[in-house]
């Protein structure tokens, strides 16, 4: 059995992992290794395990690497992988389910703040209003959950876990899922309802009370919530974004929720600028009521739980063994390479 190469680029991954790692392949460190000995070493990889991608991988390094066959993220999105520049037989597994439990937390705190219109009043608390007066009427605008409808756009691993929250505060849950097996049985039981196909979008933004994006970003998902779609959502509702930044278009959303002081924005995950993620939006965000940001705190929660790297190692132990890897991506739906 030929022994595999395995190239661990990612100060996350422990030494007991790489113990683990080291029954089944020759593992080495790129932070280890100098200059000459990495270019040499990348030539005889077959392997890779990564988070962010690394910026010494270039398009010619990749052409380089001839004996490559598998990369293995850390993260849970892999837009930031430049698939155009890998080769046909380079199999890419992404690590979901490793953050749902976090991200899905997270996706509904943001739900929850903006629904209270908990940073709004705070600010205006911290700003000196200290009338208990000036805050009459707030409570009008205030969404109670039980009863109201919450929309989950993507029900994978993150998906699921906020489904389940939204279930438990007495909420009545419809799911946008692409998969075949969750939308055919149209129904979840206990106030779960899947749909799927021409029209979903539209009916689920339109019968929501609170909406969730919870899906990849890839070229079938970019800017796939703009003005028409946020024209048929209703006017009090709340839109949690954990996914990416650019599934919402930046302009609509803007113009949206300036005119729509009622409608509330909340999100973990900004817009990419030159290809990065960036707290710099190309509008003022920040000094609207109605939005709700956080940086983007969801995923490295999860990190810090250990359980991301566990499912990375895993899943690269299965291809390292001669097993079919999990979560292996389809690389149609991805087509530009995105920094993180």
């Amino acid at each position: 059995m030929v022994r595999h190469n395995l190239l661990i680029m990612s100060d996350l991954v422990g030494s007991s992992e790489v113990r683990r790692l080291r029954r089944f392949a020759n593992v080495y460190r790129s932070s280890e290794l100098d200059k000459k000995t990495l270019a040499d070493r990348l030539r005889q990889t077959d392997a890779l395990l990564i988070s962010s991608w690394p910026e010494i991988l270039t398009d010619g390094t990749l052409r380089s690497m001839k004996r490559l066959r598998f990369i293995q993220g850390i993260l849970v999105g892999v837009e930031h992988i430049p698939f155009q520049a890998l080769a046909r037989k380079v199999v890419v597994s992404s690590n979901a389910g490793a953050y749902s439990l976090e991200v899905g937390e997270h996706a509904f705190g943001l739900l929850l703040s903006a629904a209270k219109r908990v940073v709004d009043t705070h600010n205006s608390v911290a700003r000196g209003k200290t009338d208990f007066k000036e805050f009459r009427g707030t409570s009008d605008d205030i969404l109670v959950l039980r009863g109201k409808t919450l929309g989950v756009i993507g029900y994978g691993g993150i998906g699921a876990v906020v489904a389940g929250l939204g279930r438990s505060f007495g909420m009545n849950v419809i799911a946008l899922s692409r998969s075949r097996r969750s939308a055919s049985g149209s129904r979840g039981g206990g106030g779960l309802r899947f749909v799927r196909g021409r029209g979903a979008l539209t009916s689920l933004l339109a019968g929501s009370d609170a909406v969730v994006l919870a899906l990849p970003l890839t070229k079938l998902t970019e800017g796939m919530i703009g003005a028409k779609e946020l024209s048929v959502a209703k006017g009090g509702a709340v839109l949690v974004n954990i996914s990416r930044g650019d599934i919402v278009n930046q302009a609509a959303l803007y113009e949206h929720l300036r005119r729509n002081p009622s409608f509330r924005y909340a999100t973990d995950v900004w817009w990419y600028k030159e290809g990065r993620e960036t707290l710099v939006t190309d509008y003022p965000f920040t000094s609207l009521p109605n939005f709700v940001g956080t940086p983007h705190i969801s995923g490295p929660t999860a990190v810090a739980s250990g359980r991301p790297v566990r499912m990375a190692v895993e899943n690269t132990l299965r291809y390292l063994r001669g097993l079919r890897p999990k979560n292996v991506v389809k690389r149609s739906e991805y087509y530009r390479s995105i920094v993180l």
